[in-house]
């Protein structure tokens, strides 16, 4: 597919596609010390550039590369290794002398040998220290996915091989042992069922095989078997005596001084409900609703009092601003980061008033503390085009357990979509990566407002831009592991075409589900490799994906489905929930509890079993509670519906 084709522009050079394609004549006359150069040093020059392995799949000038090292036959990966052994082995070694008590600068230095030198004869050993480090530090998925690196590919991701797939190509590790430790991944995960086939599949490979597993050494099948014996199923059962017992307390937080509230989604950390209108933080006790942090007395709380950070000048745009406006926060341990500021994320030609910034609180003993405070158009000073084309903060932060990583975005002729990364604790920024720039053109007098959300699973960052793109990148330096586009509905505006919905890419298994809000498709992506698994057309427009149960992946339009993970097919015997009743539609975004769905309509709460789709009860809200939908959030024993600036908690009696 030509770049021209696209809705977003790529960052491709032709001079390297081509460059790349000669490789293959120098392969086929088997110079492979003229090979091992060329792959080292386009890889060298240029290996953020992208290249195009098969219609709208695109991959990195430097994966592209090391996916070839790793395909080349014996003298061609001996030709290979001869160039770059040596520097491998001494950067294994050096990171071999870091102290464990430094385990990010191990890490560190283990992913430079396997982002640089994949094919390398030392990198086997880096991609298996990765997988231990990371299954120590309960990563599980992580972990398989570094462990999946030592192993052949199997089943449909034989496909991909040489493409964007990467596996090493003659890892020295035991593979017997290395597919007990995903059997451990699995029972670690509490999945249960899939660690049972995992055993069954095991014991026909390597049913002889001896090792050590959890402390213990013997067959590693009967070691195995003993640790999965009396475990009980996975699966958490559906949920048919759920009821809502009370209405705890509710507030309406105030209107912000910049514009409307929107929609808000708060979250629950411990006995603490954080939310924002886009201009303030707020922390209530979640289960009273009294201002967090505030004096106890006998008097209605001024809601004011829950105010924990606040804008110090708030500006409002001069423009009118179209979109649904949202608010939400993420919280890593005892911190929390919220975006806040105007609304708008692609600013109009002839708008001058806009703001945006990023805050870290302090939510643990700081008891709401500002931290750190990035504006986002102090972002690149240095940048030519940022007095007239000023960055914006786009929807809440993604975090790890030392970065936080947001969408930027920026008004051109066309709109800019970046994805950045700042240092959790300092607010330094560390990296700022161009995902590309948007065939739309930006509007003249109107600006909009959108809520990209990024997505954090196996050392990288997964972002769909709802404009015909999706694309994955390292976690640690921004690099681009892979895109793919499709064909998009949005294509002269930046408004136009674009649903309603809010639909970050869900992670499960390795898989990447996602919703773009810019086509009817739903599309399930190999994460690791960006091979395309399936992609449907959906006869309703989705705009929220809940998340998987039952082995069904849960999504929301209209109505509720239930989606195959195999196939994308729906799942369900009466394929949705919904359409037998006109007045039945969604009303806010619904949750997952346990093996149900919570979905969320006007005049009920209806509770519906994962595995079969069948209605197990209705709530009624709006006779009882005067209650009319609402988003769902829950926590423990209790429920939150949010609609608009209203918030309601409910007691849960399961």
């Amino acid at each position: 597919m030509k770049p021209s084709q696209e809705a977003i522009t790529l960052d491709i050079d032709s001079a390297v596609t081509k460059r790349l394609a000669s490789i293959e004549d120098f392969v086929a006359e088997k110079q492979w010390d003229t090979v091992a150069t060329l792959l080292r040093q386009t890889q060298a020059e240029k290996p953020d550039k992208l290249v195009a392995i098969a219609p709208g799949w695109y991959v990195s000038v430097a994966r592209f590369c090391q996916c070839q090292a790793a395909l080349l036959p014996t003298p061609g990966l001996a030709a290979y290794r001869r160039q770059m052994d040596a520097t491998a082995k001494k950067w294994f070694d050096d990171a071999e002398r870091i102290s464990v008590a430094d385990p990010s600068r191990q890490r560190v230095a283990w992913l430079r040998i396997v982002r640089q030198w994949f094919a390398s004869s030392s990198s086997d050993e880096a991609i298996a220290r990765l997988a231990e480090q990371s299954f120590e530090q309960a990563d599980y998925a992580t972990a398989r996915t570094y462990w999946e690196l030592l192993l052949p590919a199997v089943g449909s991701l034989r496909s991909a091989a040489g493409m964007g797939l990467l596996r090493h190509p003659d890892a020295s590790c035991d593979a017997a042992q290395i597919r007990a430790q995903l059997i451990l991944c699995s029972l670690f995960e509490k999945r249960v069922a899939r660690a049972r086939q995992e055993l069954a599949a095991f014991r026909k490979l390597h049913g002889n095989a001896t090792g050590r597993v959890a402390g213990r050494d013997g067959s590693l099948a009967d070691l195995l078997s003993s640790l999965l014996d009396g475990r009980p199923v996975d699966d958490s059962p559906a949920i048919s005596a759920l009821s809502l017992d009370r209405r705890l307390w509710s507030v309406e937080l105030p209107s912000n001084s910049v514009s409307d509230i929107g929609d808000v989604a708060p979250i629950v950390v411990g006995e603490t409900l954080f939310t924002t209108n886009g201009e303030s933080v707020f922390a209530f006790d979640a289960t009273t609703g009294r201002p967090k942090w505030s004096e106890p007395t006998d008097a209605a709380a001024d809601i004011r009092e829950a105010i924990i950070h606040s804008l110090a000048d708030p500006i409002a745009p001069k423009l009118p601003v179209e979109g649904r406006i949202r608010h939400s926060l993420s919280v890593r341990g005892d911190r929390l980061f919220v975006r806040l500021g105007t609304s708008i994320t692609a600013r109009a030609k002839q708008e001058t008033n806009s703001h945006s910034e990023l805050v870290g609180l302090e939510i643990g003993t700081g008891e709401g503390k500002l931290v750190w405070r990035v504006a986002a158009e102090e972002i690149d000073p240095q940048d030519p085009l940022s007095a007239e084309s000023p960055w914006c903060f786009e929807g809440s932060p993604a975090v790890d357990s030392q970065r936080v990583f947001v969408v930027l975005r920026r008004s051109l002729p066309q709109e800019q979509i970046n994805v950045a990364c700042f240092d959790a604790d300092t607010a330094r920024l560390l990296w700022n990566r161009k995902i590309g720039i948007t065939v739309a053109s930006t509007e003249e007098t109107v600006n909009s407002t959108s809520h990209l959300q990024l997505t954090v699973a196996e050392d990288s960052i997964f972002v769909s831009t709802d404009a015909g793109t999706i694309a994955a990148l390292d976690a640690h330096d921004g690099a681009i592991r892979w895109m793919r586009t499709y064909a998009s509905d949005v294509l002269l505006s930046s408004r136009s075409g674009r649903r309603d919905g809010h639909a970050p890419p869900v992670y499960h298994d390795g898989v990447l589900y996602v919703a773009p809000l810019d086509t009817n498709r739903l599309l399930a992506i190999h994460a690791e490799s960006g091979l395309l698994c399936w992609q449907r057309e959906w006869p309703d427009p989705i705009q929220h994906v809940l998340g998987v149960a039952h082995n069904t992946l849960v999504v929301q339009g209209r109505s509720l489905w239930g989606v195959a993970l195999a196939s994308g097919e729906p799942a369900w015997p009466n394929r949705r929930v919904g359409n037998e009743d006109t007045e039945g539609t969604s009303f806010g975004r619904g949750a997952l509890i346990g093996g149900s769905v919570l979905w969320p309509n006007r005049d009920e709460l209806i509770v519906v079993d994962a595995s079969s789709g069948q209605i197990t009860r209705r709530i009624a809200v709006r006779e009882s509670r005067e209650l009319t939908g609402g988003s769902l959030t829950v926590f423990g024993t209790s429920l939150v519906m949010s609609r608009g600036a209203q918030l309601t908690v409910l007691g849960l009696d399961r």
